[in-house]
């Protein structure tokens, strides 16, 4: 998935921010994490929870939230067998 397609993924997350939609990554059948959109004081924030660490990060910029994603993502997905 590149870049633009999560930064293309989180816009849509929050055109419905009325709705409290998550979306899971997993890989392996493993969720790696769960993404939400809120919006708080009229402003979106990113809140992604990784579910095996029990951590939860957020952030206000969509692209530096692209970003991280993408990094994760990738790593997951080319991790050798």
């Amino acid at each position: 998935m590149t870049i633009e397609h999560v930064k293309n993924l989180l816009s849509s997350l929050c055109h419905f921010s009325e709705v409290d939609i998550t979306h899971t990554f997993s890989f392996n059948g493993i969720r790696i994490l769960k993404l939400r959109c809120l919006t708080i004081n009229s402003q979106q924030i990113f809140e992604l929870t990784y579910p095996d660490r029990d951590v939860v990060d957020s952030y206000s910029d969509l692209a530096e939230a692209a970003k991280v994603i993408t990094n994760l993502i990738s790593k997951d997905t080319h991790t050798p067998a």
